[in-house]
């Protein structure tokens, strides 16, 4: 069972540069207004859509979460549990469902995902700094790029981070494609915190996600990815 993290919380590390993690409301575009009407965006509403973009996603492209949550723990705002799909396209996804969901809710990029591949790059090159901040490795950023990094050989860190950003925006696509799910699942989390798997199934009310979800990652080339041999251990 593998915990998918959300938002890190204040405590959290940030690298070395200085720069801060924005948590405060962001303004919104036309995708963000139809999820909130006022256009400014509390660190509650984000962190249920993240975790609601990992569990709609694993939901289209492997199965259902065992459990979700948007009850800070003291490390991370919210968490899902969820059994990782076999395929390295599917888990890179997975990964980076999360933030995608913010970028169609908020029309931005996080800039904390762009810290946490950037800080996952160096980390490949100096594992010592994973040891100096505990918990680093658990980053959905962190993990996304290890799996990418276990796929192939790149030439630099260049090629893994457009790897990277190749996996994030299908992903992105493909929760723009069934947004209403992503929607309801948000709005369970807002309304009880927490969701286990028969509760993530009735938010999202029996519609089918996986079908917009496989037409988005057949337009991309995901199909061949899926059948392809697994990743190299």
């Amino acid at each position: 069972m593998t915990i998918v993290n959300a938002i890190p919380t204040l405590n959290e590390m940030t690298p070395r540069s200085g720069s801060e993690t924005p948590r405060d409301a962001r303004s919104s575009d036309d995708a963000a207004q139809t999820a909130h009407d006022a256009g400014a965006i509390g660190i509650e509403t984000r962190t249920a859509y993240h975790e609601a973009g990992h569990a709609v996603l694993c939901a289209a492209l492997h199965e259902t979460p065992e459990h979700v949550s948007i009850r800070e723990d003291g490390e991370t705002f919210g968490r899902c549990a969820l059994r990782e799909p076999a395929r390295a396209a599917a888990i890179v996804q997975v990964h980076l469902a999360g933030y995608a969901a913010e970028h169609v809710l908020t029309g931005r990029r996080s800039r904390q995902l762009d810290q946490e591949i950037g800080f996952a790059l160096m980390s490949a090159t100096y594992p010592g700094l994973v040891e100096a901040y505990a918990g680093v490795d658990r980053r959905d950023g962190h993990r996304a790029v290890h799996e990418v990094l276990r796929t192939a050989i790149f030439e630099d860190d260049d090629d893994v981070r457009r790897e990277v950003n190749r996996y994030y925006d299908i992903a992105r696509s493909s929760l723009a494609a069934v947004w209403p799910s992503v929607k309801a699942v948000a709005d369970a989390l807002l309304a009880t915190g927490e969701l286990e798997r028969g509760e993530i199934e009735a938010a999202m009310d029996g519609a089918d996600v996986a079908s917009p979800v496989l037409a988005v990652q057949r337009a991309n080339g995901m199909d061949r990815e899926a059948t392809a041999p697994p990743p190299r251990p």
